[in-house]
């Protein structure tokens, strides 16, 4: 990877950890040499919902998504909490998010639930 191709991703990294903070209002960095250490995934959220997920960030123009969510899966192993997700974008386009159907069904439901409890 080019030291422009690092530049980029890291600067992906901070804006997303950047705008999580202020949605959440709540501390969320950047992993340190982005997962490289002991620490995995792009993205450290240490208490709330969002650390039940394991953030890799990809901001690239032919991005392989299934790879991408095979090193996040990757990242997960030996954790029993966390969730393979990944937060992608390209060159003046919106970010997305990927995660399995699965993982997204079950936030939809823990949602409906909030909401009808709250309604109910």
């Amino acid at each position: 990877m080019g030291l422009n191709s690092q530049k980029k991703g890291k600067r992906f990294e901070l804006q997303v950890a950047k705008y999580l903070s202020n949605m959440f209002n709540s501390k969320i960095l950047r992993t340190p040499n982005s997962g490289g250490l002991s620490l995995k995934g792009d993205i450290m959220a240490t208490q709330g919902i969002l650390s039940e997920f394991n953030w890799e960030c990809k901001n690239q123009e032919k991005l392989n998504i299934w790879k991408a969510l095979e090193q996040s899966a990757n990242d997960c192993i030996g954790s029993h909490t966390k969730k393979p997700l990944v937060v992608f974008t390209k060159n003046f386009k919106s970010e997305y998010v990927s995660l399995s159907l699965e993982d997204f069904v079950q936030l939809l439901l823990e949602l409906e639930q909030l909401r009808n409890d709250k309604n109910g």
